[in-house]
């Protein structure tokens, strides 16, 4: 690549990918912290869209000197700009992905726990009546079901 095309393919480049990790953090992070909005969260989604930085800004990096036949015309130049953003299309699905599995971890284990918390309430209840004066839940029974059913007067 010559001397005048290298540092406008970079700047351009670098552009595209911040602007790509600001798009996917601000996403992840709103995401990733879901209606509890827990705060550890937004560290997460630090996490990986530095990871996404990373591998865009090293890609960039190996375009700018691969194939140094490829410059010389401006559509040279193009054309390793558009293989670099598919390659970034590519590094921003995988991130997706990533963000989106996490994400679906988080629904799990809230469900999970939201569950678990139902059922120690309901074992910590009496399953009596309780005698009058004493605090506690009524007992509730299913509705009679007809003729045969266990609740006869």
């Amino acid at each position: 690549m010559p001397d005048n095309e290298l540092p406008g393919f970079l700047i351009i480049g670098l552009i595209f990918v911040v602007a790509d990790g600001q798009i996917l953090y601000r996403g992840a992070r709103r995401d990733l912290t879901g209606p509890d909005a827990r705060e550890g969260s937004g560290s997460v989604a630090w996490m990986v869209v530095t990871v996404f930085h990373l591998a865009a800004i090293g890609m960039l990096a190996l375009l700018a000197v691969v194939a140094p036949e490829w410059s010389g015309s401006a559509a040279a130049f193009v054309g390793r700009l558009g293989v670099f953003l598919l390659l970034m299309a590519v590094a921003h699905v995988l991130t997706l992905s990533v963000l989106g599995h996490r994400r679906q971890d988080h629904v799990v284990e809230t469900r999970l726990r939201k569950r678990e918390e139902d059922r120690v309430d309901s074992v910590r209840e009496p399953t009596v009546t309780p005698v009058p004066g004493q605090e506690g839940r009524n007992p509730q029974v299913s509705p009679d079901l007809g003729d045969r059913g266990p609740y006869q007067a």
